[in-house]
């Protein structure tokens, strides 16, 4: 655990913003809100060992999706597409616009599973979660 709160802490050293020692030592999920960003975090095991999950939402940057082993390696996860491709040709741009959709419903769904339900306003926007009924 001591490589994955250093890791988490380095990168978000800017703000100064660490996980929790009590959701460290207990592998609780929880959720960070400061500084302008929301982040979400909960902690698993595969073959490969223990790892934290992070997910990180700021208005002014791009969201990240980021898992961090205990041995201190990072992986990238897929995040939601903040921007989509466009094209003047309808047909493409409807595909275009199709495989958007389908990439951040898919990030929406992989988040819900891991618990992340708190969504900013660009989160909810992005997965098209304002259209839906």
């Amino acid at each position: 655990m001591k490589l994955i709160a250093e890791t988490f802490a380095q990168h978000f050293s800017h703000w100064k913003l660490t996980i929790p020692e009590e959701d460290l030592k207990n592998r609780a999920s929880g959720f960070i809100q400061e500084a302008g960003l929301l982040i979400q975090y909960c902690f698993g095991e595969d073959e490969k060992g223990e790892y934290l999950d992070y997910y990180a939402a700021h208005r002014m940057t791009d969201d990240s999706h980021t898992r961090i082993r205990a041995n201190g390696q990072i992986e990238q996860l897929s995040a939601l597409y903040s921007m989509r491709k466009v094209s003047r040709y309808p047909e493409e741009d409807k595909r275009l616009e199709e495989e958007y959709n389908q990439h951040n419903q898919q990030v929406v769904d992989d988040l819900v599973k891991k618990g992340f339900t708190k969504f900013t306003i660009n989160m909810f926007l992005h997965a098209g979660l304002d259209e839906k009924k």
